[in-house]
């Protein structure tokens, strides 16, 4: 009888098409991360500016051996680095905690981020992007 309900434990979210994590791993972000470590300085940063509190730019760090200016999830890392915190929350307030306003874009420049990445539906009407796939766009900051 354990035997069943153990099957059922995993069974039923399996057939069942349930997801208990969001899907953070796309083919998208993984294509962005290689074009990143492939076509950009190791020292160019990065700002994911429409990303909010989503995750992926901190997955994007750590496949595109890239850095991100700032994003919600390396805020958590001000538990184990307290003098991180007020740098963090600093450069949230600068860029990430209204939402994306594409007339914001000149200020990103005079604070060192080489690169804003994009989702499609905020692409900017001025110039073309270096990268652009399904999911991200990605423009070079004068």
């Amino acid at each position: 009888m354990a035997g069943v309900a153990i099957a059922g434990f995993f069974l039923v979210p399996t057939l069942g098409g349930v997801r208990t994590h969001p899907r953070l791993h796309t083919p998208e972000l993984a294509q962005l991360s290689a074009w990143a470590r492939a076509s950009t300085p190791r020292d160019g940063l990065f700002l994911f500016a429409d990303a909010g509190r989503q995750l992926q730019p901190g997955i994007f760090r750590s496949e595109a051996l890239r850095a991100v200016y700032v994003d919600w999830k390396g805020g958590g890392q001000v538990n184990y680095l307290p003098d991180l915190g007020e740098d963090w929350w600093t450069r949230w307030q600068q860029v990430l905690a209204a939402p994306f306003d594409p007339r914001n874009v000149a200020r990103y420049r005079p604070l060192g981020i080489d690169y804003i990445v994009l989702s499609p539906h905020n692409r900017l009407p001025d110039g073309a992007p270096m990268f652009e796939n399904a999911g991200y766009l990605v423009y070079a900051l004068p």
